[in-house]
């Protein structure tokens, strides 16, 4: 009988410590991550996001990636996140505030530069943004001052080969790279397993 009431309060105390690590990120009920919706923790694995390390979230929105990030990086990591509007930075900062994201630092950029510190970050980080961008190169250009000597870009756009869509909500390789090319980077691979319809493009700096 003891050992039953035992594993009874180990199976109880284990439960809530899964259901702490599962509400430890704050998700809003709008925010749906269905097969499609970039899987945040594989994505961070994939990106190579660790602890203590510092993220550009440019066109971050209303966070919906961004309070991952925060969780992830930890306490001694940063949260660069940028946007144009001024209204969901606004949204973020009072979000972060809301849940203790003391590590996330807000930034409102213009249409070609996230005006972000330099030599800080070490991947600068675009989600479903390149495509809205009104100067794709002139942002890109801008954004190679705030990353670390070894640092990344990373940039998720829907593929208009997987996804079977031209419209302009997707951005080709060959323009990727021609636009890429013309603002100082280089692609140095791609990840076309994770997401169905996306590639993960890796940049460094020339």
């Amino acid at each position: 009988m003891k050992r039953i009431k035992l594993f009874l309060v180990i199976l109880c105390v284990s439960r809530a410590f899964l259901f702490c690590q599962e509400i430890k990120v704050p998700v809003e009920p709008s925010e749906k991550w269905g097969n499609n919706q970039h899987q945040p923790e594989k994505l961070m694995d994939v990106i190579g996001l660790k602890e203590g390390m510092t993220i550009a979230d440019i066109g971050a929105g209303r966070g919906r990636l961004t309070v991952f990030f925060s969780v992830r990086v930890g306490e001694t990591g940063k949260v660069f996140a940028n946007e144009i509007n001024a209204t969901d930075l606004e949204y973020l900062k009072e979000r972060c505030k809301r849940n203790n994201m003391n590590n996330v630092t807000t930034f409102l950029g213009t249409a070609d530069s996230p005006m972000l510190p330099a030599s800080q970050a070490d991947i600068a980080f675009m989600i479903m943004t390149y495509h809205h961008l009104a100067k794709p190169v002139e942002m890109m250009k801008n954004t190679i001052p705030c990353l670390k000597k070894d640092g990344i870009l990373v940039i998720v756009e829907h593929d208009p080969v997987k996804s079977g869509e031209n419209g302009s909500e997707t951005t080709s390789l060959e323009k990727l790279t021609r636009e890429a090319n013309k603002a100082g980077f280089q692609i140095t691979s791609i990840n076309s397993e994770l997401l169905e319809r996306d590639n993960i493009y890796f940049l460094k700096a020339k």
